[in-house]
């Protein structure tokens, strides 16, 4: 008997207009479950639109999870769980900020109250920052979308935020789940012992360490290119260490940023980075169309698309999500769009770096001691 060959389909989205509506679709068709975690879920016009696929999916008998971050969605949860409630959703909310009382009964239940308030400060730091939507056990949407009306573009009554996520047909999700569930009922035991082998998904809930490892290994073994595009760059010294010996020994190292930033201060930051990598041979771009909020890594024929970022948090602390690229039209998809978001970007010199403001350059010093809660 012949084993079927499933076929690997793999579609980007840089747009934000057509990922919500091609995602919407797939809720609207979905036919047994639906897993979506995100960090971010405002309930403006776009983020109602979601609530009533999600809503009508549920009414029709397909198992919904909404896994909310507490910090992401603190203001949103609450309305959100009420809303979907009632047309028999469930909802969690991943580490509640401790002083949001009426959310703690939608974090892990079962614990003391005194527990489960012990838990929260602990973990006030930790966030579930991935955004990924698995469909009937076959779709999967990872990317840096979050539900949000800003990533549409300014026609549509966005902010124009600059994205990227795929939608994935034939992979085995079974990681997925594991981690999706760990986070719902937070309790890493869920996972099964596994070996390391993060060649489709690298998930962080567990291995930190070796992923990052792994990432410096595949940084030091490039021969032709390291293109980055991340929203927040605030590297940590393995990183940076890395990045200017590459740039050293002769390798294409181009670094795409935001010139406006979410997070106001996050480019006073990164800035503090930009004279070093500038002399070792590195080139640093700065997008000026919207707001890049976009986290991409490309070495040599080895490319990520997902929600980690290039700074502590991400590597230490908050849930990521990345999908390695396969086929290899994705790739040049990848690529193309990378080189098109430089057209739209403006290239720094060192001559740039002294016409800072001083007091921005100082500001960005002084955010480094803080950086491990950027």
């Amino acid at each position: 008997m012949s084993q079927q060959i499933v076929k690997i389909k793999e579609t980007v989205f840089t747009e934000a207009g057509e990922y919500y509506a091609t995602l919407m679709q797939d809720i609207e068709q979905s036919a047994s479950h639906i897993d979506f975690e995100t960090y971010i879920f405002d309930l403006d016009s776009l983020g109602r639109k979601v609530v009533e696929h999600l809503a009508r999916a549920s009414r029709r008998g397909v198992a919904v999870r909404l896994l909310l971050d507490g910090a992401g969605s603190s203001e949103s949860s609450g309305a959100l769980a009420r809303q979907l409630s009632d047309a028999g959703v469930q909802v969690r909310i991943y580490h509640p900020l401790p002083w949001n009382v009426r959310h703690w009964e939608l974090a892990v239940p079962r614990l003391p109250w005194l527990t489960k308030l012990q838990r929260l400060f602990s973990s006030i730091h930790s966030r579930n920052h991935r955004k990924i939507c698995m469909i009937d056990h076959r779709l999967v949407w990872v990317g840096s979308f979050n539900v949000s009306q800003l990533h549409l573009s300014a026609a549509q009554g966005g902010m124009d935020w600059r994205d990227t996520a795929l939608r994935l047909e034939g992979l085995d999700i079974e990681h997925l789940l594991y981690a999706f569930n760990s986070a719902w009922d937070n309790d890493r035991s869920l996972i099964p012992r596994q070996i390391f082998s993060p060649m489709t998904f690298r998930l962080n809930h567990m291995h930190r360490r070796k992923l990052r490892l792994d990432l410096l290994k595949r940084m030091a073994q490039t021969r032709t290119r390291i293109w980055i595009t991340n929203a927040y760059f605030v590297p940590i010294a393995s990183i940076l260490r890395y990045l200017k010996k590459a740039a050293r020994r002769g390798v294409d190292v181009r670094i795409l940023l935001p010139g406006n930033s979410d997070m106001f201060f996050m480019t006073w930051a990164s800035a503090v980075f930009y004279q070093a990598l500038l002399k070792t041979g590195v080139r640093i771009y700065e997008y000026t169309d919207g707001v890049l909020h976009a986290k991409i890594m490309i070495l040599d024929d080895w490319i990520t698309v997902g929600s980690s970022n290039l700074d502590y948090l991400s590597f230490f602390r908050n849930l990521e999500a990345e999908i390695v690229i396969s086929l290899t039209q994705t790739k040049k998809t990848i690529e193309d769009q990378f080189l098109n978001d430089l057209t739209h970007a403006e290239e720094l010199t060192i001559d740039d770096c002294p016409q800072r403001p001083w007091w921005r350059k100082l500001f960005g010093h002084l955010l480094l001691y803080v950086k491990r809660w950027l």
